[in-house]
Protein backbone atom coordinates (compact mmCIF):
# COMPACT_ATOMS: atom_id res chain seq x y z
CA UNK A 1 0.00 0.00 0.00
CA UNK A 2 2.67 2.50 0.63
CA UNK A 3 4.29 1.88 -2.48
CA UNK A 4 0.90 2.69 -4.11
CA UNK A 5 0.89 5.91 -2.54
CA UNK A 6 3.95 6.67 -3.13
CA UNK A 7 2.96 5.93 -7.35
CA UNK A 8 -0.02 8.24 -6.56
CA UNK A 9 1.84 11.32 -5.08
CA UNK A 10 4.46 10.85 -8.00
CA UNK A 11 1.48 10.77 -10.40
CA UNK A 12 -0.33 14.01 -8.56
CA UNK A 13 3.46 15.84 -8.62
CA UNK A 14 3.98 15.55 -12.02
CA UNK A 15 1.78 17.56 -13.89
CA UNK A 16 1.56 20.22 -10.92
CA UNK A 17 5.32 20.53 -11.76
CA UNK A 18 5.23 21.08 -15.06
CA UNK A 19 2.39 23.17 -14.80
CA UNK A 20 4.19 25.13 -12.16
CA UNK A 21 7.11 25.40 -15.20
CA UNK A 22 4.85 26.31 -17.57
CA UNK A 23 3.48 29.25 -15.28
CA UNK A 24 7.10 30.53 -14.66
CA UNK A 25 7.67 30.42 -18.18
CA UNK A 26 5.15 32.29 -19.28
CA UNK A 27 5.37 34.76 -16.56
CA UNK A 28 9.22 35.82 -17.44
CA UNK A 29 7.84 36.20 -21.58
CA UNK A 30 5.19 38.38 -19.67
CA UNK A 31 7.42 40.26 -17.62
CA UNK A 32 10.40 40.46 -20.19
CA UNK A 33 8.05 41.22 -23.24
CA UNK A 34 9.32 44.41 -24.94
CA UNK A 35 5.48 45.51 -25.85
CA UNK A 36 2.73 46.47 -23.26
CA UNK A 37 -0.10 45.54 -25.14
CA UNK A 38 -3.10 47.49 -24.93
CA UNK A 39 -6.81 46.15 -25.65
CA UNK A 40 -7.94 46.56 -29.56
CA UNK A 41 -11.65 46.14 -30.35
CA UNK A 42 -13.74 46.92 -33.24
CA UNK A 43 -12.22 44.52 -35.20
CA UNK A 44 -13.76 43.25 -38.41
CA UNK A 45 -13.13 40.33 -40.56
CA UNK A 46 -13.96 39.54 -44.40
CA UNK A 47 -17.43 37.70 -43.92
CA UNK A 48 -18.38 41.18 -42.04
CA UNK A 49 -18.72 42.64 -45.77
CA UNK A 50 -20.86 41.56 -48.77
CA UNK A 51 -18.62 43.12 -51.35
CA UNK A 52 -15.26 40.72 -49.95
CA UNK A 53 -17.59 37.70 -50.28
CA UNK A 54 -16.12 37.56 -54.13
CA UNK A 55 -13.64 34.55 -55.01
CA UNK A 56 -11.37 36.09 -57.88
CA UNK A 57 -7.61 35.86 -59.50
CA UNK A 58 -7.09 39.60 -60.35
CA UNK A 59 -4.25 39.38 -59.14
CA UNK A 60 -2.79 37.17 -60.42
CA UNK A 61 -2.81 38.19 -64.19
CA UNK A 62 0.56 39.71 -65.11
CA UNK A 63 4.19 39.60 -64.54
CA UNK A 64 6.79 40.18 -62.66
CA UNK A 65 9.98 42.28 -63.75
CA UNK A 66 13.34 43.15 -62.62
CA UNK A 67 13.40 40.60 -59.68
CA UNK A 68 16.92 42.03 -59.03
CA UNK A 69 14.87 45.06 -57.26
CA UNK A 70 14.55 43.88 -53.65
CA UNK A 71 11.33 44.63 -51.67
CA UNK A 72 9.70 47.65 -53.50
CA UNK A 73 7.63 49.14 -51.47
CA UNK A 74 5.98 52.17 -52.71
CA UNK A 75 5.66 53.12 -56.34
CA UNK A 76 5.26 56.67 -58.64
CA UNK A 77 4.38 56.50 -61.70
CA UNK A 78 5.43 59.97 -64.09
CA UNK A 79 3.66 60.85 -67.25
CA UNK A 80 5.46 58.46 -69.22
CA UNK A 81 4.70 55.72 -67.49
CA UNK A 82 8.35 55.02 -65.54
CA UNK A 83 8.19 54.01 -62.00
CA UNK A 84 9.92 55.67 -59.22
CA UNK A 85 10.86 53.13 -55.99
CA UNK A 86 12.83 52.59 -53.21
CA UNK A 87 14.55 49.58 -52.05
CA UNK A 88 15.98 47.60 -49.13
CA UNK A 89 19.24 48.63 -48.29
CA UNK A 90 18.39 52.34 -49.77
CA UNK A 91 18.63 52.82 -53.04
CA UNK A 92 16.37 54.89 -55.13
CA UNK A 93 15.74 54.03 -58.78
CA UNK A 94 13.67 54.94 -62.09
CA UNK A 95 12.39 52.11 -64.31
CA UNK A 96 12.51 53.30 -67.65
CA UNK A 97 9.72 51.53 -69.90
CA UNK A 98 8.82 48.75 -67.40
CA UNK A 99 8.36 45.86 -68.81
CA UNK A 100 9.02 46.55 -72.60
CA UNK A 101 12.02 45.39 -74.59
CA UNK A 102 13.88 48.46 -73.82
CA UNK A 103 13.30 48.48 -70.44
CA UNK A 104 16.40 50.06 -68.53
CA UNK A 105 16.88 50.63 -64.91
CA UNK A 106 18.66 54.15 -63.30
CA UNK A 107 19.99 54.48 -59.90
CA UNK A 108 18.94 58.12 -58.68
CA UNK A 109 20.93 57.94 -55.32
CA UNK A 110 24.45 56.50 -57.15
CA UNK A 111 26.48 59.31 -56.80
CA UNK A 112 25.34 60.41 -53.24
CA UNK A 113 24.04 58.71 -50.03
CA UNK A 114 21.06 61.41 -47.98
CA UNK A 115 21.50 59.53 -44.92
CA UNK A 116 25.77 60.18 -44.32
CA UNK A 117 25.71 62.82 -42.44
CA UNK A 118 22.81 61.47 -40.33
CA UNK A 119 23.65 59.97 -36.35
CA UNK A 120 21.37 57.42 -37.84
CA UNK A 121 22.81 54.93 -40.18
CA UNK A 122 19.62 53.18 -41.84
CA UNK A 123 17.90 54.03 -44.77
CA UNK A 124 14.92 52.32 -46.34
CA UNK A 125 12.98 54.40 -48.42
CA UNK A 126 9.14 54.00 -48.02
CA UNK A 127 6.35 56.23 -49.46
CA UNK A 128 7.29 57.82 -52.77
CA UNK A 129 5.39 60.59 -54.97
CA UNK A 130 6.09 63.08 -57.37
CA UNK A 131 5.91 66.89 -58.60
CA UNK A 132 7.07 67.33 -61.67
CA UNK A 133 10.93 66.30 -61.88
CA UNK A 134 11.30 66.07 -57.79
CA UNK A 135 10.30 62.80 -56.19
CA UNK A 136 9.56 62.79 -52.60
CA UNK A 137 9.62 60.26 -50.46
CA UNK A 138 9.95 59.36 -46.49
CA UNK A 139 13.00 57.19 -44.92
CA UNK A 140 11.32 55.03 -42.24
CA UNK A 141 14.76 56.61 -39.98
CA UNK A 142 16.13 59.60 -41.72
CA UNK A 143 13.13 61.72 -42.43
CA UNK A 144 11.33 63.33 -45.81
CA UNK A 145 13.86 63.77 -48.97
CA UNK A 146 13.64 65.08 -52.01
CA UNK A 147 15.51 64.07 -54.86
CA UNK A 148 15.57 66.36 -58.56
CA UNK A 149 15.25 63.09 -61.07
CA UNK A 150 16.91 65.41 -63.20
CA UNK A 151 19.97 66.55 -61.85
CA UNK A 152 20.10 63.25 -59.24
CA UNK A 153 20.86 66.11 -56.25
CA UNK A 154 18.99 65.76 -52.95
CA UNK A 155 17.65 68.13 -50.71
CA UNK A 156 16.56 66.74 -46.78
CA UNK A 157 12.79 68.74 -46.46
CA UNK A 158 12.34 66.97 -42.68
CA UNK A 159 15.47 65.48 -40.60
CA UNK A 160 13.68 62.99 -37.79
CA UNK A 161 15.13 65.70 -34.99
CA UNK A 162 13.21 68.01 -36.43
CA UNK A 163 10.51 67.52 -34.49
CA UNK A 164 9.70 67.04 -30.94
CA UNK A 165 9.64 63.22 -29.85
CA UNK A 166 12.00 63.01 -32.87
CA UNK A 167 10.47 60.71 -36.25
CA UNK A 168 11.01 57.42 -35.44
CA UNK A 169 9.05 55.57 -38.38
CA UNK A 170 8.48 57.45 -41.33
CA UNK A 171 5.92 55.36 -43.33
CA UNK A 172 4.52 57.67 -46.39
CA UNK A 173 3.19 61.23 -48.04
CA UNK A 174 1.33 62.98 -50.31
CA UNK A 175 1.80 66.29 -51.79
CA UNK A 176 -0.43 69.37 -52.79
CA UNK A 177 -1.45 70.04 -56.69
CA UNK A 178 0.69 73.22 -56.37
CA UNK A 179 3.82 71.57 -54.71
CA UNK A 180 3.83 73.55 -51.64
CA UNK A 181 2.69 71.38 -48.46
CA UNK A 182 3.80 68.16 -47.80
CA UNK A 183 1.47 65.82 -45.36
CA UNK A 184 3.35 63.03 -44.22
CA UNK A 185 3.14 59.79 -41.40
CA UNK A 186 5.15 58.86 -38.38
CA UNK A 187 3.58 55.70 -37.42
CA UNK A 188 4.49 54.99 -33.83
CA UNK A 189 7.02 57.53 -31.01
CA UNK A 190 7.68 53.93 -29.86
CA UNK A 191 8.80 51.29 -32.55
CA UNK A 192 10.35 51.69 -35.66
CA UNK A 193 10.77 50.30 -39.10
CA UNK A 194 12.77 46.70 -38.07
CA UNK A 195 10.44 46.46 -34.92
CA UNK A 196 7.13 46.68 -36.84
CA UNK A 197 5.49 43.38 -35.69
CA UNK A 198 6.08 44.87 -31.73
CA UNK A 199 3.99 47.95 -33.20
CA UNK A 200 0.76 45.72 -34.50
CA UNK A 201 0.87 43.30 -31.57
CA UNK A 202 0.97 45.89 -28.96
CA UNK A 203 -2.00 47.55 -30.36
CA UNK A 204 0.27 50.48 -30.78
CA UNK A 205 -1.80 53.72 -31.08
CA UNK A 206 0.47 56.72 -30.65
CA UNK A 207 1.14 57.28 -34.91
CA UNK A 208 1.31 61.37 -35.46
CA UNK A 209 0.44 63.57 -39.04
CA UNK A 210 2.43 66.23 -39.82
CA UNK A 211 2.62 68.92 -42.43
CA UNK A 212 5.54 70.98 -43.87
CA UNK A 213 5.64 73.77 -45.98
CA UNK A 214 8.91 72.26 -48.47
CA UNK A 215 9.89 76.15 -49.10
CA UNK A 216 10.27 77.20 -45.98
CA UNK A 217 10.58 73.58 -44.17
CA UNK A 218 9.11 74.47 -41.13
CA UNK A 219 6.50 71.18 -39.74
CA UNK A 220 3.90 71.14 -37.97
CA UNK A 221 1.96 68.15 -35.93
CA UNK A 222 -1.73 68.00 -37.47
CA UNK A 223 -2.79 64.84 -35.37
CA UNK A 224 -1.33 62.10 -32.82
CA UNK A 225 -2.95 58.82 -31.14
CA UNK A 226 -3.47 57.39 -34.41
CA UNK A 227 -3.30 53.92 -34.53
CA UNK A 228 -0.34 52.63 -36.92
CA UNK A 229 -0.84 55.23 -39.81
CA UNK A 230 0.97 54.05 -42.45
CA UNK A 231 -0.96 54.81 -46.08
CA UNK A 232 -1.64 58.25 -46.54
CA UNK A 233 -3.56 60.29 -50.16
CA UNK A 234 -4.79 64.36 -50.42
CA UNK A 235 -8.42 63.96 -51.91
CA UNK A 236 -9.86 65.59 -54.25
CA UNK A 237 -10.37 69.24 -53.06
CA UNK A 238 -6.90 69.19 -50.58
CA UNK A 239 -9.52 70.21 -47.41
CA UNK A 240 -8.97 66.08 -46.16
CA UNK A 241 -6.54 63.18 -46.30
CA UNK A 242 -7.56 59.89 -46.18
CA UNK A 243 -5.14 57.85 -43.80
CA UNK A 244 -4.40 54.24 -43.20
CA UNK A 245 -5.09 53.17 -39.33
CA UNK A 246 -3.25 49.48 -40.04
CA UNK A 247 -4.02 48.74 -36.01
CA UNK A 248 -7.77 49.01 -36.13
CA UNK A 249 -8.34 47.56 -39.70
CA UNK A 250 -9.78 50.98 -40.73
CA UNK A 251 -8.83 54.40 -43.21
CA UNK A 252 -9.52 57.67 -41.40
CA UNK A 253 -10.85 60.91 -43.35
CA UNK A 254 -9.10 63.97 -41.88
CA UNK A 255 -10.08 66.96 -41.71
CA UNK A 256 -7.06 69.52 -42.32
CA UNK A 257 -8.64 72.45 -40.99
CA UNK A 258 -10.05 70.58 -38.12
CA UNK A 259 -7.38 68.46 -37.70
CA UNK A 260 -9.99 65.57 -36.36
CA UNK A 261 -11.18 62.55 -37.83
CA UNK A 262 -14.24 63.02 -39.54
CA UNK A 263 -14.66 59.42 -40.97
CA UNK A 264 -13.42 55.74 -40.30
CA UNK A 265 -14.63 53.29 -43.15
CA UNK A 266 -13.69 50.18 -41.54
CA UNK A 267 -12.00 46.97 -43.52
CA UNK A 268 -11.56 43.67 -43.36
CA UNK A 269 -7.86 43.43 -42.86
CA UNK A 270 -5.31 46.33 -42.20
CA UNK A 271 -4.43 49.16 -44.76
CA UNK A 272 -1.53 50.25 -46.44
CA UNK A 273 -1.01 52.48 -48.77
CA UNK A 274 -3.74 54.78 -50.24
CA UNK A 275 -3.44 56.02 -54.10
CA UNK A 276 -5.80 57.66 -56.58
CA UNK A 277 -7.15 55.67 -59.32
CA UNK A 278 -6.96 57.55 -62.93
CA UNK A 279 -11.05 57.15 -63.23
CA UNK A 280 -11.44 58.75 -59.25
CA UNK A 281 -12.04 56.50 -56.37
CA UNK A 282 -8.47 54.82 -54.94
CA UNK A 283 -6.86 51.78 -54.41
CA UNK A 284 -5.60 50.60 -50.63
CA UNK A 285 -3.24 47.62 -50.12
CA UNK A 286 -3.55 45.41 -47.78
CA UNK A 287 -0.48 43.45 -46.91
CA UNK A 288 -2.05 40.60 -44.96
CA UNK A 289 -5.87 38.49 -44.53
CA UNK A 290 -5.99 38.15 -40.44
CA UNK A 291 -7.93 35.09 -40.22
CA UNK A 292 -10.99 34.58 -37.60
CA UNK A 293 -8.94 34.39 -34.65
CA UNK A 294 -5.71 35.58 -35.26
CA UNK A 295 -3.09 36.68 -32.38
CA UNK A 296 -3.45 40.29 -32.70
CA UNK A 297 -6.96 39.56 -31.53
CA UNK A 298 -6.08 37.78 -28.48
CA UNK A 299 -6.42 40.14 -25.10
CA UNK A 300 -3.37 42.29 -24.45
CA UNK A 301 -2.00 39.61 -21.84
CA UNK A 302 -1.72 36.73 -24.45
CA UNK A 303 -0.25 39.25 -27.03
CA UNK A 304 2.43 40.43 -24.49
CA UNK A 305 3.25 36.73 -23.71
CA UNK A 306 3.74 35.92 -27.41
CA UNK A 307 5.64 38.73 -27.72
CA UNK A 308 8.06 38.27 -24.70
CA UNK A 309 8.18 34.49 -26.02
CA UNK A 310 8.98 35.12 -29.87
CA UNK A 311 10.81 38.61 -30.68
CA UNK A 312 10.23 40.84 -32.89
CA UNK A 313 11.62 38.46 -35.75
CA UNK A 314 9.90 35.28 -34.11
CA UNK A 315 6.40 37.25 -33.90
CA UNK A 316 6.67 38.30 -38.17
CA UNK A 317 6.25 34.27 -38.64
CA UNK A 318 2.80 34.73 -37.49
CA UNK A 319 1.46 37.05 -40.38
CA UNK A 320 0.78 34.97 -43.26
CA UNK A 321 1.98 37.24 -45.86
CA UNK A 322 2.08 34.71 -49.01
CA UNK A 323 -1.37 36.67 -50.14
CA UNK A 324 -2.22 39.66 -52.49
CA UNK A 325 -5.16 41.47 -52.25
CA UNK A 326 -6.21 44.84 -53.04
CA UNK A 327 -9.27 47.18 -52.27
CA UNK A 328 -11.10 49.67 -54.70
CA UNK A 329 -12.98 52.81 -53.05
CA UNK A 330 -15.09 55.25 -54.52
CA UNK A 331 -14.83 58.73 -54.99
CA UNK A 332 -17.31 58.92 -51.23
CA UNK A 333 -14.33 56.16 -49.82
CA UNK A 334 -17.08 53.71 -49.66
CA UNK A 335 -15.01 49.83 -50.85
CA UNK A 336 -16.75 48.57 -54.13
CA UNK A 337 -14.39 45.43 -54.53
CA UNK A 338 -12.00 43.51 -53.56
CA UNK A 339 -9.53 42.19 -56.04
CA UNK A 340 -7.10 38.94 -54.68
CA UNK A 341 -4.49 36.50 -55.65
CA UNK A 342 -4.83 34.22 -52.39
CA UNK A 343 -2.74 31.82 -53.94
CA UNK A 344 -0.15 33.92 -53.91
CA UNK A 345 0.79 32.95 -57.33
CA UNK A 346 1.93 36.51 -58.54
CA UNK A 347 0.99 39.34 -55.74
CA UNK A 348 2.58 38.72 -52.14
CA UNK A 349 2.49 40.70 -49.26
CA UNK A 350 0.60 44.27 -51.23
CA UNK A 351 1.51 47.28 -49.72
CA UNK A 352 1.11 49.71 -52.48
CA UNK A 353 -1.56 49.67 -55.75
CA UNK A 354 -0.62 52.13 -58.40
CA UNK A 355 -2.54 52.78 -62.09
CA UNK A 356 -0.08 53.45 -65.46
CA UNK A 357 -2.12 55.09 -68.10
CA UNK A 358 -3.59 52.33 -69.62
CA UNK A 359 -4.89 50.56 -66.74
CA UNK A 360 -1.93 48.39 -65.61
CA UNK A 361 -1.42 48.17 -61.57
CA UNK A 362 2.08 48.33 -60.64
CA UNK A 363 2.35 46.76 -57.06
CA UNK A 364 4.79 47.37 -54.35
CA UNK A 365 5.86 44.38 -51.78
CA UNK A 366 7.62 44.31 -48.45
CA UNK A 367 8.50 40.89 -48.98
CA UNK A 368 8.71 40.31 -52.89
CA UNK A 369 11.74 41.19 -54.90
CA UNK A 370 10.99 43.09 -58.54
CA UNK A 371 7.90 44.68 -59.27
CA UNK A 372 4.44 43.28 -60.03
CA UNK A 373 2.54 44.09 -63.32
CA UNK A 374 -0.67 42.98 -63.13
CA UNK A 375 -2.93 42.85 -66.40
CA UNK A 376 -5.73 45.82 -66.22
CA UNK A 377 -8.91 44.85 -65.09
CA UNK A 378 -12.25 43.29 -66.50
CA UNK A 379 -14.74 45.82 -66.05
CA UNK A 380 -17.10 45.15 -63.37
CA UNK A 381 -20.61 43.10 -64.63
CA UNK A 382 -23.74 44.72 -63.64
CA UNK A 383 -26.11 41.90 -62.73
CA UNK A 384 -28.57 43.97 -64.02
CA UNK A 385 -27.41 43.73 -67.51
CA UNK A 386 -26.88 39.88 -67.81
CA UNK A 387 -29.11 37.57 -69.60
CA UNK A 388 -30.58 34.30 -68.67
CA UNK A 389 -30.07 32.63 -72.33
CA UNK A 390 -31.30 29.00 -70.50
CA UNK A 391 -34.39 29.23 -72.16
Amino acid sequence: MAGGDEVNRMFLFVPIGVGLMIGSVLTIAYVRSPVSAVPVDDFRVMSDFEWAQVENNDLQRGRRILPELVQPESIAVDEHDNLYTGLKGGRVVKVINPGKANQSVINLTESFDYAKESKRNKKRPLGFRLHGSKLYFADAFQGVIMIDSESHTYDVIVDFNDVSPPLLFLDDLTITSDGKTIYFTDMSVKWNYDDVTLAITEGDCTGRLFKVDVLTKNTELILDSLCLPNGIEIVENETHVLLSEHNYRRLALVNLESAKVVRHIPLPAGPNNIRKRKNGGYWVAMLYIPEPGHFVTWAPVFRQILAGALGSEGTLTKFNLSQGLAVKLNENFEPESIHLDLEGKLSQGVTEVSELSDGTLALGSAISNGITLVDPLPPPVDPLLSTDVST
